[in-house]
């Protein structure tokens, strides 16, 4: 190992500590998964959200005064407008309070300390999570609308301490080497990945969606409590306190010392303090960071608005070319929509910590630009899928992507390119900057992000509405 820059696991040389058996690393990209855990759940379980919003008629009372209520729609049939339009509500109500907070973490989550923050984010979550978790066996016919608003609130809380906790974390990963930050966006594809492979094997199990989405939602609880303790285990270690770098005392504290202490005394100070002797640090110049960074942050800005621009707002939509198969009705959209895009955004993830091309510098930061401006042909690409009329309002016809072969291309190469060039532009952008300035780098470029998010959230409405 040299320096902070490289990463070596069988050696240590200038004192550095050593992440043995990669214990960090992999305790990282567990981390990584339950960052977005919470919202690939939420949309993953699109069964569950079409029966809490399905038509319901009310009238009467029971003997014991309780309204009736019925379904007169079954599932599978047309959807009404609350259905039609929970996709981008939830968007909506999961990443603009998303995005404000990881705009506060990058401009003032360096006064705070890295680990309450993530400890009490985390715990914040798995509480709230686990309420959504014992919701899914309340009959809500008779209250919907209070359901629905309930819901609606309990997202945002939950996003934003996801968002406290994912700024947080990948601040933190920016301290690392490349590989951490690699690991962490590569924990977060794989969480997608678990999510919607998990809402299948329920389905396969044959189960209703309410309880299909009690037991998702259950597992999501459970992981998020053994991340939980990973990272406790994780902060007791010593290679994790050396990159961690908040208890070191540095050369200008020393000094603090006062000049008639005995050289005698300073040197038991040193000892007893386990320190390590370091330069003053330099000021870190938010604009200047910015400046460095720009190219690579405006292309992480526009992939996920993009992504969240498309997905799952109207690639849900879509139908199988053969709709009145038990393939078509349960399994295309978990399968096709949920599934593919997971494990094609992290197959991209995995192989842009591999390969890490092109290198960080004008080139590649250009280059992956230009890339990223490609994507935007994925949203007329997904609107000309084999989307119903009944959900269309201008473009009824023009389905030119009808067979499922085509919808499948169309979602892998939005996945795949979707995952290496974040990860690219997610690792690349600090190795710009000095290491003082990695981890503003990191936040600025999570804030972008999850503005990008945010933004994608917002353009799902008016793309919907060119349907």
């Amino acid at each position: 190992m040299d320096g902070k820059g490289s990463y070596d696991v069988g050696n240590t040389n200038n004192g550095v500590p050593v992440d043995r058996f990669r214990m960090i690393y992999l305790i990282f990209g567990w981390l990584g998964i339950g960052t977005l855990l919470p919202w690939n759940m939420f949309i993953t379980v699109s069964a569950y959200w079409d029966y809490k919003w399905g038509t319901v008629e009310c009238g009467g009372l029971t003997d014991a005064n309780v309204t009736l209520c019925s379904r007169p729609s079954p599932i599978g049939a047309d959807k009404n407008d609350e259905q039609i339009s929970w996709n981008s509500n939830m968007a909506m109500a999961s990443m603009v309070p998303n995005v404000a907070f990881l705009l506060l973490n990058a401009s003032f989550g360096h006064h705070f300390k890295t680990t309450p923050r993530l400890l009490v984010s985390l715990i914040f979550v798995i509480l709230l999570f686990g309420v959504t978790c014992a919701m899914t066996k309340v009959e809500t016919d008779q209250w919907q609308d209070n359901f629905w608003t309930g819901t609606i609130i309990s997202i945002v809380i939950i996003n934003i301490n996801s968002a406290i906790f994912q700024g947080g974390l990948l601040g933190l990963a920016g301290k690392f080497p490349p590989q951490y930050m690699g690991i962490v966006f590569g924990g977060q594809a794989f969480g997608g990945i678990f999510a919607s492979v998990t809402n299948v094997l329920v389905i396969l199990l044959g189960v209703d969606p309410p309880n299909a989405a009690f037991f998702c939602f259950l597992v999501a609880v459970l992981f998020l409590g053994t991340a939980l303790v990973c990272f406790l285990v994780a902060t007791r270690s010593e290679f994790f306190q050396y990159y961690l770098d908040e208890k070191k005392v540095t050369s200008t504290e020393i000094t603090n010392v006062e000049d008639d202490t005995t050289d005698d005394v300073k040197g038991k100070f040193l000892q007893n303090s386990e320190v390590e002797i370091k330069a003053p640090k330099q000021r870190v110049l938010p604009w200047n960071v910015f400046k460095t960074i720009s190219v690579y942050g405006i292309s992480v800005f526009l992939i996920f608005a993009v992504t969240l621009g498309c997905f799952p707002a109207i690639t849900v939509f879509a139908k199988s070319s053969n709709p009145e198969s038990e393939w078509g009705i349960k399994y295309f959209i978990p399968v096709c929509c949920f599934v593919l895009f997971n494990v094609g955004d992290w197959l991209g993830r995995f192989s842009a910590e591999m390969i890490q091309w092109p290198k960080p510098g004008r080139f590649g930061m250009f280059f992956v630009l230009a890339l990223t401006l490609l994507r935007l042909a994925f949203i007329p690409l997904f609107m000309f899928c084999n989307i119903p009329d009944s959900i269309r309002d201008y473009t009824d016809g023009m389905s030119f992507f009808n067979h499922d072969v085509a919808y499948v291309i169309i979602m892998a190469l939005f996945s795949l390119s979707n995952g290496y060039l974040s990860c690219i532009c997610m690792m690349s952008a600090p190795q710009l900057c000095d290491g003082s300035e990695a981890q503003t780098a990191s936040s600025m470029m999570v804030a972008l992000l999850g503005l990008g998010l945010g933004t994608g959230s917002l353009m799902s409405y008016p793309i919907k509405s060119l349907l």
